[in-house]
C-alpha cells in the first residue's frame, strides 16, 4: 500500500505534516527527472534520508569531514564487512575513534544538508511506502541515521523558511496587483504578545515561514495604540496572547482577560486565539464569556525539547486553521457566548443515555441530523469517479485541509461529520456505525437515497447483529481496515439487505479506535456503479488520526468524572 502523487499537487511541506500527523512508518522516496531521493520515517519521526546527488554513506560523509583519514576507513570498513554490512554506524561508535557526539553532529547535518534540499523541488512524484513494522526490519546497513528523529512538522516548517528566504533574495516575489491587494497585504495578519522571548520567536518565525505577517508587540498599552489606529480597516489581525501578560495598571498578571475585556467594551470584532498553562475552569468561561476566539493549552515553559516543540506544533496548526477559518468567513467571527452558556444552563445537563458507557457515545450522539443537514444537498451531486489522476492516490489533495479541520473540530461529533465529507468524495455509497456492546447502530449515512425514501430515518433505526463471518464481523473482531467482495455468507446476506440489496463488487469497511476498541465503523461502496473500489490510504491515514482525537476527548471526559465522584 502506498501515498502517491505530484509535488505540483502537494508540497513537501504538507506531505511531512501529513505522515507526522498519521505517525506512519515507511519510507517516501522523490523523484524528479534524473534525481532521487528518500526519506525515512518510523512513527511518523524522521530517522534516515538521501539523495541521488549525495549518497549516503556514513564512511565517506566522515571521510568528506575529514573527521576519518582513508587508512581508518579501509579499516572501519573491513569491520563493517565482517559484521554482514549491517549498521556501519554502531560499528564505528564501537571503535571509539570518534566520539559519539562527533558522529552524530555529522550525521544531522548530513541530513538537514539533503532534507531541506528537497524543498527546492518544485516539481516532481512522491510515493510513500507504508510499512508499519519498519522499526523491526529496517536495516541501515551503510546508510547513517539519527539518534534523535526529526519532528517533520518542524522541518516542514524549517524548510519552508529557508525556500521562502531563498525566494526572497532572488527577488521572486510577485508584485500586488492593485491598490486593495496591496493594501490587504500590508495588513499584518499576526500579532503575538507573549513574556516569553523563547515561545514568541518561534511562534513568530513559524507562521512567517507559512507566508503569514507576523508582529510581535511587547505590551498592552502599545497593542490598544495600534488597534485603535487599524480600526477602520477592511479587516483586522488574528491576536496570539498569552493570558498571563502584565494589566497596563500593572497589577495583576492575567493581561489576557483585560484585552478581552477591552476589546468588548469597544466591540472591535478581534479574533483573540488566548494560550495559557493555567486550566482553570472559571478562567476558561469567563474567557468565552468575553468572546475569546479560542483558548489554547500550552506548556508552562518553552524548550526546544521534543515534547514541547510537539506541544508546540500542535498550536501552531490549530492557530493556522483558526486563521483559514476566519479568513473563508470574511474577517468576521462570532464569539463562543453561546456555547459557555450552554454548558452553565440552570437546567443542566441532558440525561444521560442507558448506554452511555459505551465507548465514543458521547462522540457521535445526536449527529444524523447534523449529517443530513451535512450531505442532503450533496449526495445526489457526487461524480461516479474521483475525477484524481492515475498517478497519484484518491483523496489526496483533500488529505491536507481535512487534518488541519481534524485537529480543531468545534463539538466532538464534527470528527464524525469529517469523516463522512472525506468517504463521500472516494465511495458512492456510506453508512457510519456505532459499536455498542453486541449490536452496531446506524448513525448517518449518504448515497442511500435510491434505496430508501427516508434514508437518514431507517440508517437511525437499523442494527446490525455481530457475526464474525460477516465483513462487518471481521472487522469487529480484527481491528483493521477490509476491502473486499464481500462472501455470500447470511451475515453478509442480510446486511446487503439491510442497506438497500444490491450486492456490491467490492466493500470497504474500516474501524474507529478509541481506548483499544472499536467505538465506531465506517462502511462504504460504490453502488449503483459496478465499480472496485480506488485505494483509500488517504481515508485511513485520515481514520487513524481522527481515532487520536478521539481517545484523547474520551481520556478527557474519563478524567473529568472521576473529579467530579
Amino acid at each position: 500500500m502506498s501515498l502517491i502523487g505530484s509535488l505540483e499537487d502537494l508540497a513537501l511541506g504538507d506531505i511531512l505534516q501529513i505522515l507526522s500527523l498519521s505517525r506512519r512508518s515507511g519510507i517516501l522516496y522523490l523523484t524528479r527527472k534524473a534525481e532521487e531521493g528518500k526519506i525515512v520515517f518510523i512513527d511518523g519521526q524522521i530517522i534516515s534520508a538521501a539523495a541521488s546527488t549525495s549518497p549516503n554513506d556514513i564512511l565517506s560523509l566522515l571521510k568528506e569531514k575529514g573527521l576519518v583519514d582513508d587508512k581508518h576507513a579501509e579499516e572501519l570498513s573491513g569491520r563493517i564487512d565482517a559484521g554482514g554490512g549491517s549498521d556501519a554506524k554502531a560499528v564505528i561508535l564501537a571503535s571509539n575513534l570518534l566520539g559519539t557526539d562527533i558522529v552524530e553532529d555529522a550525521v544531522q547535518s548530513y541530513m538537514n544538508t539533503v532534507i531541506f534540499g528537497f524543498f527546492g523541488w518544485t516539481e516532481g512524484n512522491f510515493d510513500f511506502e507504508i510499512t508499519e513494522n519498519l522499526k523491526e526490519v529496517y536495516r541501515p546497513q551503510r546508510e547513517s541515521y539519527l539518534a534523535v528523529p526529526l519532528n517533520p512538522q518542524y522541518v516542514a516548517i524549517e524548510g519552508a523558511r529557508k525556500s521562502d528566504e531563498k525566494r526572497r533574495g532572488q527577488g521572486l516575489e510577485e508584485e500586488p496587483k492593485d491598490e486593495f491587494i496591496s493594501q490587504i497585504r500590508e495588513m499584518e495578519e499576526f500579532i503575538i504578545v507573549d513574556q516569553s522571548a523563547d515561545s514568541q520567536t518561534f511562534l513568530k518565525e513559524s507562521l512567517e515561514s507559512r507566508g503569514f505577517r507576523t508582529s510581535v508587540i511587547a505590551d498592552l498599552k502599545a497593542l490598544y495604540e495600534y488597534l485603535d489606529s487599524i480600526k477602520d480597516s477592511p479587516r483586522y489581525p488574528m491576536i496570539v496572547a498569552d493570558l498571563t501578560i502584565p494589566k497596563t495598571s500593572g497589577e495583576g498578571m492575567l493581561g489576557g482577560m483585560e484585552l478581552l475585556s477591552w476589546l468588548s467594551a469597544r466591540a472591535f470584532k478581534v479574533p483573540v486565539v488566548m494560550l495559557s498553562s493555567i486550566n482553570n475552569e472559571e478562567v476558561l468561561k469567563e474567557a468565552h464569556l468575553n468572546g475569546v476566539y479560542a483558548y489554547l493549552k500550552k506548556p508552562k515553559k518553552f524548550s526546544r525539547t521534543s515534547p514541547d516543540i510537539d506541544a508546540f506544533m500542535e498550536i501552531l496548526e490549530k492557530v493556522t486553521t483558526l486563521f483559514r477559518q476566519y479568513q473563508e468567513a470574511g474577517f468576521t467571527f462570532k464569539s463562543g457566548i453561546r456555547e459557555v452558556k450552554a454548558k452553565t444552563d440552570a437546567s443542566g445537563p441532558a440525561p444521560a443515555p442507558a448506554d452511555e458507557e459505551d465507548t465514543g457515545y458521547r462522540f457521535v450522539q445526536d449527529i444524523t441530523e447534523e449529517l443530513t443537514k451535512e450531505f442532503k444537498d450533496e449526495v445526489e451531486l457526487l461524480p461516479e469517479t474521483t475525477g484524481q489522476r492515475a498517478d497519484t492516490s484518491p483523496g489526496l489533495l483533500t488529505l491536507k485541509s481535512m487534518i488541519d479541520e481534524l485537529m480543531n473540530p468545534n463539538f466532538s461529533g464534527e470528527v464524525t461529520l469529517l469523516i463522512m465529507r472525506f468517504a463521500s468524495e472516494l465511495l458512492n455509497r456510506g453508512i457510519l456505525f456505532l459499536v455498542a456492546k453486541n449490536k452496531i447502530k446506524g448513525l448517518g449515512q449518504f448515497g442511500l437515497e435510491a434505496f430508501f425514501e427516508n434514508p437518514n430515518i431507517v440508517v437511525k433505526k437499523m442494527e446490525i447483529d455481530v457475526d464474525e463471518k460477516s465483513i462487518i464481523g471481521k472487522v469487529l473482531k480484527y481491528k483493521v481496515p477490509l476491502k473486499e467482495s464481500p462472501e455470500q455468507t447470511d451475515g453478509n446476506r442480510k446486511f446487503i439487505k439491510q442497506i438497500g440489496g444490491e450486492w456490491p463488487v467490492e466493500s470497504y469497511v474500516v474501524p474507529l479506535l478509541t481506548a483499544n476498541r472499536v467505538a465506531a465503523i465506517f462502511y462504504g461502496d460504490n453502488v449503483p456503479f459496478k465499480k472496485k473500489i480506488a485505494d483509500m490510504t488517504t481515508f485511513e491515514i485520515f481514520m487513524s488520526q481522527a481515532s487520536v482525537i478521539m481517545e484523547k476527548a474520551y481520556l478527557e471526559r474519563i478524567i473529568r468524572e472521576r473529579k467530579d465522584e
